[in-house]
């Protein structure tokens, strides 16, 4: 057994200097702004170089003092002092914004002789795809006096209401009786113990008070939603996008003709959720599942394991891999890495933050001892490992399109499950895994595009004026509904309430990138089935390349594909090879 030290984290080798964050955070601002007055006055020619790398280091100044106070504030969403940090990061990272844009103002109108001296560069290496990105994108930003305006009145606005929704969602507390007793829980707790338990009469009732706590706040929920699409759509419109979707394109750096291939055939695969459902459904003993019914298991592994259980795991799959990657999970388990108690008021979910200034990673999940957990272990210590490549890397170069930050994540799941899947001693741990493999995959093939589209819809509708908390329940009603057709009989109409992914002002429409990352690692992931004593240099070459190509470039360069139909095609495979298992392996059951 591996060594675990503790299941809480050491944020000490990662806090940013000796000072006090305040202080630091000042201090950071000050040189922003000493930069900015700099560059306002032009760039020469010798210069050029020396204030990239100068603005290249505080951008990956700033982005590691926002990882950690991010970590801070994740301990517990309810401390003031916390929040008040964040307040002052988000303003922090406003002032780097306006700097940004006046630096790539200053790319924008370089001589093209110097540009091309600049961007060949041995000293710039590693950061052309964000140089080009960043002079590029001057031509569809507004003047760079309106942007600095935009970018101080988002710290109260756009960014306002994404920590407002953080908040409110946060004092959400739901009733869940327990014996004699009724007991306030966090919505997230209730919403797992609702999603989770064997009990169905159970999730029945959970499912039933989280909807009644849903329909009392539905109203301040939509009003903080549409003001925060009513923000970016009028960003949006004041800069000339036409195609709302624009930003999030270019954010995962991929094509538009890439996603609507993908989207096709996903919409062309949904029979495989539906055969599944309808299995799932005589396995449970009732007529049509709920959304309460999809995450609990037909099966039931009787395994239950220690933390160290799954550090062992982990550590043991990743080591089959490559010695480097397992050598890189033992030293986040040992090393204080990873915080994995469960506290009341911890940040919901699992996250992985980048600390490029110490090149370090820390991860932050509620581990209870069941297999679901060591698989989020395995997603964020698959990023954790990404941000490591990437710290050899220059600051720039630290900016993945968001589905390829997925990847990486979606790649260490594979590794753990289907090994976990071919290791099962029992026929009901093996089912059980199997279960949780296709539940996964579905969640990234039919459940997250079903989100996809229903926020894209969203803001086109939001374009004609705000929509009320009716509206965008029924509004979910019908995207779902395309997506379960009558398979499913209850669908979770408040689900927009729960999910944060909706309200982040950094990465526009940030549920599908999940989407992306999962069907591209598993093309990465059949090249290594077919090659595993060659592939693990490959995987490090295209994870390094990750920060300064694109998609495209990278499924021809190191997958030798376009990512046309016949890609996703067999992206889906692996998951409809399961499902088929599945339905073969369960029929004497049903």
């Amino acid at each position: 057994m591996n060594q675990v030290h503790t299941n809480q984290w050491n944020l000490d080798s990662v806090r940013p200097g000796n000072h006090p964050v305040k202080e630091q955070i000042k201090e950071l601002i000050l040189h922003i702004g000493e930069m900015q007055s700099l560059l306002e006055t032009g760039m020469n020619t010798h210069e050029q170089v020396e204030m990239t790398k100068r603005v290249q280091g505080l951008y990956t100044e700033v982005f590691h003092m926002d990882e950690y106070i991010f970590c801070i504030a994740s301990e517990n969403v309810l401390d003031g002092e916390a929040q008040d940090l964040m307040a002052r990061s988000s303003q922090l990272k406003a002032k780097m914004d306006t700097l940004l844009h006046t630096f790539s103002q200053c790319l924008a109108h370089m001589p093209k002789e110097e540009w091309i001296s600049l961007i060949e560069s041995k000293d710039v290496a590693g950061s052309e795809r964000f140089l080009m990105e960043q002079r590029r994108k001057v031509k569809d930003q507004l003047p760079a006096e309106m942007e600095t305006v935009i970018n101080a009145l988002s710290v109260d606005g756009f960014s306002g209401w994404e920590d407002q929704y953080g908040q409110e969602y946060a004092r959400l507390t739901v009733p869940v009786k327990n014996d004699d007793s009724t007991e306030y829980i966090s919505f997230d707790k209730a919403y797992i113990l609702g999603m989770l338990s064997n009990d169905r009469s159970k999730r029945q009732e959970i499912a039933g008070s989280l909807e009644k706590v849903c329909r009392e706040n539905e109203d301040r929920f939509a009003s903080i939603f549409n003001h925060f699409a009513g923000f970016r759509n009028e960003l949006y419109r004041v800069r000339g996008w036409t195609n709302p979707l624009k930003e999030m394109f270019e954010q995962n750096r991929i094509s538009e003709a890439s996603v609507t291939s993908m989207m096709d055939t996903l919409h062309s695969h949904t029979s495989l959720l539906h055969r599944f459902l309808e299995r799932k459904a005589k396995l449970i003993g009732v007529d049509k599942v709920s959304w309460y019914d999809i995450y609990a298991p037909a099966f039931t592994s009787k395994t239950t394991l220690t933390y160290e259980e799954a550090a062992d795991i982990v550590i043991g799959q990743f080591s089959r891999f490559s010695e480097k990657l397992g050598q890189f999970a033992r030293t986040a388990f040992e090393e204080g890495w990873i915080d994995a108690d469960p506290a009341e008021h911890k940040r919901h979910g699992a996250f992985c933050a980048s600390f490029p200034k110490a090149k370090e990673s820390r991860v932050m999940l509620s581990f209870t001892g069941n297999y679901n957990d060591v698989v989020t272990i395995a997603h964020e210590l698959g990023h954790a490992y990404h941000n490591s490549l990437l710290h050899e890397q220059p600051g720039f170069a630290h900016k993945v399109g968001t589905g390829l930050a997925e990847t990486a994540s979606t790649f260490a799941e594979n590794l753990v499950l289907d090994a976990a899947i071919d290791l099962a001693k029992t026929e009901e741990d093996r089912l059980s895994l199997l279960e949780m493999k296709i539940t996964n995959g579905l969640k990234y093939t039919t459940f997250i595009p079903a989100k996809f589209e229903f926020e894209a819809a969203f803001y086109k509708k939001r374009l004609n004026g705000k929509l009320s908390a009716g509206d965008i329940v029924q509004l979910m009603e019908e995207t779902e509904r395309d997506w379960f057709n009558d398979y499913l009989k209850e669908v979770n109409t408040h689900n927009w309430m729960s999910i944060p992914h909706f309200f982040n002002t950094e990465k526009a429409f940030y549920n599908l990138p999940y989407t992306i990352g999962y069907l591209f690692s598993n093309g990465v992931y059949s090249l290594y089935q077919e090659d595993k004593e060659g592939f693990p240099e490959r995987y490090d070459q295209l994870l390094t390349s990750s920060g300064n190509q694109s998609m495209e470039e990278l499924s021809v360069g190191y997958l030798k594909e376009e990512l046309g139909t016949d890609f996703w095609e067999s992206a889906v495979r692996p998951l409809e090879d399961a499902i088929k298992m599945f339905l073969e392996d369960t029929e004497r059951y049903s």
